[in-house]
């Protein structure tokens, strides 16, 4: 059987973004982790990390520490959960505003009145002051 080195590339804070075997990838640019025999060294991407890479919401689950693997905490993971979270909710308010754009062109063209819409150009005010709150603004 053959020996592969298995390699893993990490962002600047250690977190790891990336995992290959020798059999795919040179090397360079690359920290070597582990060397060994079989599927799960041959074909690291998907066999070497217990959890693998990232969960089920996208997010890394290993960093990198004094060259070993180490799987991440859930309060490590925080802070980008709650960055999905935002951007979730920021699409979901732009979508909204969107949908009611049509109340600013009736008013503009004189075929309604801000009185007619008030409760909505309300919420409409909400759903952006929203938006610059998650967008730190």
């Amino acid at each position: 059987m053959d020996e592969y080195k298995v390699y893993v590339r990490t962002d600047s804070g250690g977190i790891i973004t990336d995992i290959n075997s020798s059999a795919f990838i040179s090397g360079d640019g690359w920290t070597e982790i582990d060397c060994g025999e079989g599927d799960r060294f041959h074909h690291a991407q998907g066999n070497y990390l217990e959890r693998g890479l990232t969960g089920d919401d996208g997010i890394y689950n290993y960093k990198l520490v004094d060259g070993i693997p180490v799987l991440r905490s859930d309060d490590e993971k925080a802070p980008e959960l709650a960055q999905i979270a935002a951007q979730a909710e920021i699409s979901l308010l732009k979508r909204k505003l969107a949908d009611t754009d049509y109340i600013a062109a009736k008013i503009a063209e004189g075929a309604a009145t801000p009185e007619d819409y008030a409760d909505k150009l309300s919420e409409r005010a909400g759903w952006r002051t929203r938006i610059n709150e998650l967008e730190g603004t």
